[in-house]
């Protein structure tokens, strides 16, 4: 079995549990069983209200994003570099890569920084929630500073592909982690489990 076929069974494993959730909990509720079901007022009013959140909570926003990173990356040509102009290209991004973690550094370490908690602590501050996501996006303007430096991006078309090539590459994790992030807050639903 290869990794296409893995994927589309996964998915379609996700897709029946998904529909099956819903049926599942009302049989549960029915029998007595401590559980909210998804087929009640309450849980039709709780999947229309959450659907949105689910899809754009965190986890969906990471892997997106992390989709689009890898993408940037592998199109970029900083993975296979083979000419000594590459060689210039990853002194350009060096030096922009500690110019981005100094000016990182004295925005979230600055005594009033907004990007710090109300306790003034860095622990579960603004800065630490978005660390990921900004890490991410620094990948991918470093990606895009190779790129432009090794003249594989020319146009905005160039531009535009290196963006969405990881997006055409993995669309099977997107799918993957929605539906897999619908299944979990279902369940966490369902079974009044805390967070």
């Amino acid at each position: 079995m290869n990794k296409n076929t893995f994927l589309s069974y996964l998915i379609l494993l996700l897709i029946v549990v998904s529909v099956m959730l819903p049926i599942l909990s009302w049989m549960l509720s029915a029998l007595g069983i401590n559980c909210k079901s998804l087929l009640s007022e309450e849980g039709f009013r709780w999947i229309f209200y959450h659907l949105p959140i689910v899809c754009a909570n965190k986890w969906n926003v990471l892997c997106i994003t992390s989709v689009i990173g890898i993408g940037g990356v592998m199109r970029s040509g900083i993975l296979d570099r083979k000419e000594n102009s590459d060689i210039k290209a990853l002194y350009t991004v060096s030096i922009v890569l500690v110019l981005l973690v100094a000016l990182l550094m004295v925005c979230a370490l600055h005594p009033h920084s907004p990007l710090l908690s109300v306790t003034g602590e860095v622990r579960n501050s603004p800065f630490i929630h978005g660390l990921p996501i900004v890490f991410i996006w620094c990948v991918i303007f470093l990606s895009s500073v190779y790129a432009l430096q090794t003249g594989r991006i020319k146009t905005i078309q160039d531009f535009s592909d290196m963006l969405t090539y990881g997006i055409r590459r993995f669309p099977s994790f997107i799918v993957i982690v929605m539906l897999l992030s619908f299944v979990i807050h279902c369940a966490i639903y369902i079974f009044n489990i805390v967070p």
